[in-house]
């Protein structure tokens, strides 16, 4: 991107920064501000007795009658949104402290946001909802915080499932050793591509910093919060975002200045035989210009695809190998993933769009920026709502899937890079340029 202008660089350091600013703040304007305890604070404030503190579960009727927590009790979101006035709350739950529980932690935060407008203050949300009250179940708790009565009124653990020694060894192998493993090649990639200028691989060079940050923070997420965190985990989601849209910029301008010669204003455009015409020598329009009009609007129908998926709140515990491992991926996570993301991949394919139809200067160099970010953003939340919706039930694959097909995606980097090295790095050009002059000047 060095030779691209200083503004369109400009707009890749905005799109970047906005977004990582703008989850972030979504998340605190609408959830993060809402009086919350974690599931282990309410374990522990309900297991005091007469303490005064009731779990509530706003969850609709249906779905408590179909599982929930013993010591719950039930007070629907429709209900809770219908108050006008303090007096309206259910006789028994007066004057107590409410801790309020639902799937994923989301619509309860609704519900103490509209109790605590109505005047009922003694009202906190329950973080991460079930799903992360089953991931704290092997801490000890009264018998009512953890079982689940069933609609048949069958009394059962927290979801709890053995895993298979394979599926065991598969956890195990990629979490220590796959992960490491292209986290360190990523680095490598980094290291060698430090000192190149050409503009597609300065875009690989930061699709790679941005992947080894990211997945470092994923790493450091599990290390020191268990898998728990939040922030690191969005952390981790955005360094893939980044790297998918570098990397789809670095596709784009290694096929324009290398194949296509498209933007070099002083080299024949290989569409040239197809075209018969070209731009650069007369008042015509642009074959491929009109090609990519097509290609961005055929990208936007899909945007609106993962809207059509509803979030999976599953949550479930097992052992690996004899250590308590949780496996869930928190629906706020999901919302950002298969909403914020095609959202923002619309827009930005749009801006894309309108710049290559309006824009009479550099179109192409500006439309391309654009058109890479929505692709990384859209990129990601498929590859995220495809890895869900196969293994929502089986979600040890999901993560070993996830690690085998980053590996896979910096192991290709990496294999590309090596079989064209000798046309791309301007390094081996030096030094191919250098042994000609010697064996010229030993000729003569």
């Amino acid at each position: 991107m060095s030779a691209a202008p200083p503004r369109v660089r400009g707009v890749v350091c905005v799109l970047a920064i906005l977004g990582g600013v703008l989850p972030v703040v979504a998340y605190w304007g609408l959830l993060g501000r809402v009086p919350s305890v974690t599931p282990d604070k309410a374990r522990d404030a309900l297991s005091v007795p007469d303490s005064g503190t009731l779990l509530v579960d706003v969850r609709t009727a249906e779905e408590f009658t179909a599982g929930h927590l013993e010591a719950a009790q039930n007070w629907p979101l429709a209900e809770i949104t219908a108050l006008t006035a303090a007096s309206g709350v259910p006789a028994e739950l007066r004057g107590k402290r409410l801790l309020l529980l639902c799937n994923s932690g989301i619509q309860s935060v609704l519900a103490v946001r509209h109790l605590r407008r109505v005047g009922v203050t003694d009202a906190q949300n329950v973080q991460g909802g079930m799903q992360a009250w089953v991931a704290s179940g092997e801490k000890p708790c009264s018998l009512g915080l953890c079982r689940l009565r069933q609609s048949s009124g069958e009394s059962q653990a927290l979801p709890y499932r053995e895993s298979p020694l394979w599926e065991q060894g598969a956890a195990v192998v990629t979490g220590f050793f796959v992960k490491p493993l292209y986290t360190l090649l990523s680095l490598v990639l980094v290291v060698v591509l430090w000192r190149e200028r050409s503009p597609d691989l300065v875009a690989l060079r930061w699709a790679m910093v941005a992947f080894f940050v990211g997945e470092n923070f994923c790493a450091a997420n599990y290390l020191m919060h268990g898998d728990s965190s939040l922030l690191f985990e969005f952390l981790h989601s955005y360094g893939m975002v980044l790297c998918f849209g570098l990397t789809v910029s670095a596709l784009l301008d290694g096929m324009d200045r290398r194949l296509i010669k498209l933007s070099d204003p002083e080299a024949r455009c290989a569409a040239l035989p197809l075209c018969h015409r070209c731009i650069k020598y007369a008042e015509v329009p642009c074959g491929l210009q009109r090609t990519f009009m097509l290609l961005i609007p055929a990208v936007m129908v899909l945007c609106p695809l993962p809207y059509c998926a509803d979030p999976s709140a599953v949550s479930y515990n097992t052992r690996i190998f004899g250590t308590f491992y949780n496996y869930s991926h928190p629906t706020v996570h999901q919302l950002y993933e298969t909403r914020f993301l095609p959202a923002a991949a619309l827009l930005l394919l749009l801006a894309s769009l309108l710049v290559l139809v309006a824009k009479r200067s550099e179109p192409v160099a500006w439309s391309k920026v654009l058109f890479a970010a929505g692709c990384g953003a859209l990129g990601f939340a498929f590859f995220r709502l495809i890895l869900l919706q196969v293994f929502r039930d089986h979600l040890v694959w999901f993560s070993t899937w996830e690690e085998l097909t980053e590996l896979l995606f910096i192991a290709s980097a990496g294999v590309v890079l090596w079989i064209f090295r000798l046309g791309m790095f301007s390094l081996v050009d030096s030094w191919r340029e250098a042994r000609q002059r010697e064996g010229s000047a030993r000729l003569t």
